[in-house]
C-alpha cells in the first residue's frame, strides 16, 4: 500500500481533514470561537495554490478537454479486478452473481 507513495496525498488529506474536525468539535464543545490573525496575503496565496493544484491535477488526470479520454481506474489494460469485486467475489463474466 505504501511502497510507491500513490497514496501519500490522501493519507496528508486524512490528517488534515483529522485536524480540522478535532478543531471544530473542540469549539463546540468548549463553546470559544476561533478566528483567523494572521496576514491577509496569505489566505489569497493559500487559494492560488488550491484552484491552481486542482486545475493542475484535472489537466494532467484527463478531466479537461479531453471528455473521457483521459486514464481510467482500474486500467482495464492491467488485468486487475477493480476492489469490490475482489473483496465480495464477484466475477467478471457480467451475471453479476457472487
Amino acid at each position: 500500500m505504501f511502497d510507491d507513495r500513490e497514496n501519500l496525498i490522501g493519507l496528508l488529506l486524512l490528517g488534515l481533514c483529522a485536524v480540522v474536525a478535532g478543531v471544530l468539535v473542540w469549539e463546540i464543545v468548549t463553546g470559544e470561537r476561533l478566528s483567523y490573525n494572521g496576514p491577509g496575503w496569505l489566505v489569497w496565496v493559500l487559494l492560488i495554490l488550491f484552484v491552481g493544484g486542482s486545475f493542475y491535477g484535472l489537466a494532467r488526470g484527463g478531466g479537461l478537454g479531453r471528455a473521457g479520454r483521459g486514464r481510467q481506474w482500474p486500467d482495464p489494460r492491467t488485468g486487475q479486478r477493480s476492489w469490490w469485486r475482489r473483496l465480495f467475489g464477484r466475477r467478471d463474466d457480467g451475471d453479476g452473481r457472487l
